[in-house]
């Protein structure tokens, strides 16, 4: 009920205010007001009032996304308009928005990163949150795909494989990575670095690289692009990280795999390197970005799979195996190494 005035009556002979006064009342009496539509067909008030928000419901695969919408504020610019949100808890909580970092590591006072456990059958990503949405973790001899939307920043990518790494590595773990798009062995060993310390870096972790002219490094494993030459190189890395610890970690970009080595890779070799690491305990963690012929071959030989992709500026990703709701990527550096937590969308 917008309020009442003796200029006009209803067929009750009530007294009742028009909605061009309602403003004027509302200034003579030092009051604010918040009106609420539920309906399209509700007056139109653009004009009277000083501030318009839009609530609305959509769907990211059938998954629930929650959207806000400053319309109208008067007297001030709005450089941003939209941004998600959730009803998690019975609080309006909005999503933050990615911040691209740019390969710095966001903290004064840089620190080691303090992993979180694993357990006994499964391996930590070092986020607690995405812990929970995988049911618990990494389970041992499995096999993780990141399915990364063009949206995605590939600095966001970055920081939650150095995240999912350096945890891995700080228990004690080993990896081989082959680098994830735009960055270098040497872009990938000194954020490492700042995570894990020199000393296991050069014990435990093997970066592929196939610049050939680049410096000779303990963690460096130079490649040649020629797919029967790399397999060989490849496991004797790989067997050399067994000697040193049983848990092994393959952290890949299999969109560059397939451009370095073509379709020749074929399921048949997923499928060796797949069983080699299901039989050994040990984990891969790929991500995909492009459409290719062995996408789908390779879609269902992983035990998980997680989305990720960029909406009115929140990073968001959730899950097809185990399939989960749609949740909401934080990262912090309150403790001087990355963290990430997420909020789920409900």
């Amino acid at each position: 009920m917008l309020g009442r005035s003796s200029s006009q009556r209803d067929g009750r002979g009530t007294s009742c205010t028009r909605v061009s006064d309602f403003p004027r009342e509302l200034d003579e009496s030092k009051l604010s007001a918040v009106i609420v539509s539920e309906s399209e067909n509700s007056p139109q008030l653009d004009y009277l009032v000083d501030g318009i928000v839009t609530l609305s419901l959509s769907h990211l695969e059938d998954r629930t996304v929650r959207s806000v919408v400053v319309n109208k504020l008067r007297g001030f610019r709005l450089p941003r308009q939209g941004a998600l949100f959730s009803l998690d808890a019975g609080k309006f909580t909005l999503l933050p928005r990615v911040e691209f970092h740019f390969d710095r590591n966001g903290s004064m006072n840089p620190r080691l990163l303090s992993p979180v456990r694993n357990t006994q059958d499964s391996y930590s990503t070092g986020s607690p949150d995405l812990d929970v949405l995988l049911d618990g973790g990494i389970r041992k001899g499995s096999s993780l795909l990141l399915d990364v939307n063009s949206t995605v920043s590939p600095h966001s990518v970055k920081l939650l494989l150095d995240i999912m790494a350096a945890n891995f590595i700080n228990q004690g773990g080993t990896a081989f990575i082959i680098p994830y798009s735009i960055f270098s062995s040497q872009n990938v060993a000194e954020s490492l670095k700042a995570y894990v310390g020199g000393s296991v870096l050069n014990e435990r972790v093997r970066i592929a690289e196939f610049n050939q002219t680049l410096p000779d490094e303990k963690w460096r494993v130079k490649l040649t692009g020629k797919l029967l030459e790399d397999l060989a190189v490849f496991n004797n890395a790989w067997n050399e990280l067994g000697a040193i610890s049983s848990a092994r970690a393959l952290k890949y970009d299999f969109d560059k795999t397939v451009q370095l080595y073509g379709e020749t890779l074929g399921l048949p070799g997923l499928a060796e390197i797949g069983a080699g690491i299901r039989d050994s305990g040990a984990v891969s963690v790929g991500v995909i970005s492009r459409p290719t012929n062995l996408r789908e071959e390779l879609l269902r030989a992983v035990d998980y799979h997680l989305k990720m992709q960029t909406i009115n500026g929140s990073l968001l990703i959730y899950g097809v195996k185990p399939i989960t709701n749609v949740h909401g990527v934080k990262f912090g550096f309150e403790r001087g190494y990355p963290r990430l937590s997420l909020t789920e969308i409900v």
